[in-house]
């Protein structure tokens, strides 16, 4: 072994000593180590030159360039080829092609050299080797930027060759997909199932064999974690040295989440096209139970007689659930606030057992435990009713095999200690109602999702996703709070939190006069472009002492308004008319009467900017359809009001 290098040896110093080409050894900063017998033949140079640096004896012309030569070979970039021009021991100038390469860990630079016998050839070499250099820079450049664009890129970046193997995958690609790039090159791609094949080998044909380039091509994909990803893909075909098609490179565009923004935008127009239908049949329905529910306590009022009071209690009864219905209709679809009163939380559950007890199954059993002294609340009596609705049916759905729904409700204290612990809003006296199932249960990281907007687990066509969101928004609007608890395969409890009113005030309300006040005479003017309800609400008011002037819309409003100005002490107004609304009517009714007293009917809520209330002291509200109590005693509020 030792002979077989000492030959090696051997042969390398015979190659150096004999070679026609310079050869020289130097450090990093320049100074010659060592230069072979051809260096010394074509310069004239002996040993004088070691030691000393060798951009001494360049041209001065040639310097600067050499030196920046010398800086790349510093700086680790790959072997130099210059052009200089050297000079000799006689003081003469030669050009030399220089071939050099370092050895930052050995601090050397070893160079060979040719003589170049003609300077415009010499200046071409240097000129070719520049211009060459320059579009390896160029290319360099370019391909570092789009090596940079591809990895940092958020769209999947994919190429294959034309056997449809992956030969480029980008960070994002396994991101979207699952699969790193160690896993997919030089492999088909993985995310292709088998009812997807179809669509890619035409996806592949139009690319690979037509040539065609895609833009914004729709396509679904498979995940590693077997979920399906919505996709956005561009292609265009790649092309061999002689114009062959030789693969094609895809972007592609992760829009699941788009989609399912859309879909719940989608759902949002839908919303909001139901408010607007919802608007108008409120509208027209109110008008036909106004003059029923007044027409209702006219007949109690002027036919006494005890055997019809069951009957009509119910006809009562059936216009009260309808009017709730269209105001339960107009709060989910529009967010109208309900008016809060006084409620009495038993005979509200009583009610909504009756009505759930009715879409049970029969593999489903319903318990309920209701104290007698539960607690009252201040709420809007059909909201709550749509709370007890929608959780108990949340219950059913998840008991798809039979189960028990356990209904309770209990008085709860909340004190310092469990407002810190349970983040209610309040504290004091408060009601907790109970909806229990023995249904599947809910998954521990789907907890936090179930009252987001839209979010549901049932199937495309069964839910909407806003029942338990609907529940939440009513709740807080309420005061109140939602403690869930759930095991998987168990069953689920949903206890509703809401503050309860103080023992005086539910005695106040249940203790209140059911005396109609009456008037004294005073002129009301009732405008409404529905026949029935104007005659019904005159019937109404002369039956209780007042006189009545009519008007058939806004403009007719004002007319009559002007002509009896003197006489008028209040005006009720409908606020949906033709010609002129009822908010235009008011505000020409000011250009008369700045303190001109209104009461605003309708049907499509108690607030907003069309409303014609405004917080102003001598505007009351009044939503449709309303009863012959509610006419008469904002009727009277408003006349004796400062």
């Amino acid at each position: 072994m030792t002979d077989t290098r000492m030959k090696r040896s051997e042969d390398w110093n015979s190659l150096i000593t004999l070679s026609p080409n310079l050869m020289c050894v130097s450090d990093l900063e320049t100074r010659i180590l060592a230069v072979n017998p051809a260096w010394r033949k074509v310069t004239g140079w002996d040993d004088w030159l070691l030691n000393r640096s060798a951009l001494d004896l360049v041209h001065p012309d040639d310097r600067s360039y050499t030196e920046r030569e010398i800086d790349r070979l510093r700086d680790g970039l790959e072997p130099v080829t210059l052009v200089n021009r050297y000079q000799c021991s006689d003081g003469s100038y030669k050009w030399f092609t220089w071939d050099c390469v370092a050895a930052p860990e050995e601090n050397r630079i070893y160079s060979t050299g040719r003589e170049v016998a003609e300077p415009r050839a010499a200046l071409a070499v240097r000129r070719e080797i520049e211009t060459q250099r320059a579009t390896e820079s160029a290319l360099r450049q370019a391909y570092q930027t789009l090596n940079g664009i591809i990895e940092a890129s958020p769209h999947a970046i994919i190429a294959v060759d034309a056997n449809r193997k992956v030969r480029l995958w980008n960070p994002a690609a396994s991101q979207i997909f699952g699969w790193t790039d160690e896993e997919v090159i030089g492999r088909a791609v993985p995310f292709v199932s088998a009812d997807q094949k179809n669509a890619s080998e035409l996806f592949n044909t139009r690319v690979l064999l037509r040539g065609e380039s895609l833009t914004n091509f729709a396509l679904q994909r498979t995940r590693r974690n077997g979920s399906l990803v919505d996709l956005l893909v561009s292609a265009a075909p790649t092309h061999d040295d002689n114009g062959a098609i030789d693969g094609f490179l895809t972007v592609a565009t992760d829009v699941t989440e788009y989609k399912k923004v859309e879909q719940q935008f989608l759902r949002t127009q839908r919303l909001e096209s139901l408010g607007t239908l919802a608007s108008g049949i409120a509208h027209d329905l109110n008008n036909v139970l106004s003059p029923i529910s007044m027409s209702i306590e006219l007949f109690r009022t002027k036919t006494p007689d005890p055997s019809m009071d069951r009957t009509v209690q119910t006809l009562q009864n059936c216009v009260k659930r309808a009017s709730d219905l269209i105001r339960q209709i107009l709060t989910f679809a529009r967010g109208v606030q309900g008016e809060r009163v006084p409620v009495q939380t038993l005979h509200l559950m009583r009610d909504m057992q009756k009505v759930i007890s009715q879409t049970l199954p029969k593999t489903i059993t319903m318990s309920v435990d209701i104290p007698k002294n539960l607690r009252h609340v201040s709420a809007d009596a059909t909201q709550l009713h749509q709370v007890l609705m929608n959780l108990c049916i949340n219950s059913r759905d998840a008991m798809t095999e039979g189960g028990t729904l356990i209904v309770s409700a209990s008085n709860v204290d909340i004190d310092d200690a469990y407002l810190k612990m349970a983040h209610a809003p309040s504290q004091g006296p408060h009601i907790c109602i109970e909806v229990k199932d023995t249904g599947c249960g809910i998954k521990q990281e789907l907890r936090e999702k179930v009252f987001e907007p839209f979010f549901t687990t049932k199937e495309i066509g069964k839910g909407t996703g806003l029942g338990l969101s609907t529940v939440a928004a009513i709740v807080k609007s309420h005061g109140g709070f939602i403690e869930l608890s759930s095991e998987v395969g168990r069953g689920t409890s949903f206890k509703v939190y809401l503050p309860a009113l103080s023992s005086a005030t539910e005695q106040s309300t249940s203790c209140s006069s059911t005396r109609l006040p009456s008037g004294s005479g005073e002129v009301v003017l009732v405008v409404d472009d529905e026949a029935a309800v104007r005659e019904i609400a005159r019937l109404t008011l002369e039956t209780h002492g007042y006189r009545v002037l009519e008007a058939q819309d806004g403009a007719d409003g004002v007319a009559r308004y002007a002509e009896h100005v003197q006489e008028i002490r209040l005006v009720i107004s409908d606020m949906d008319m033709p010609i002129m609304n009822g908010a235009a009517m008011i505000r020409s009714l000011e250009r008369i009467t700045p303190e001109v007293r209104v009461i605003s009917a309708s049907g499509l809520g108690t607030s907003g900017p069309h409303s014609g209330a405004g917080g102003h002291p001598h505007r009351r509200l009044l939503p449709k359809p309303y009863t012959a109590e509610q006419l008469l005693r904002t009727v009277h509020e408003l006349l004796h009001a400062a």
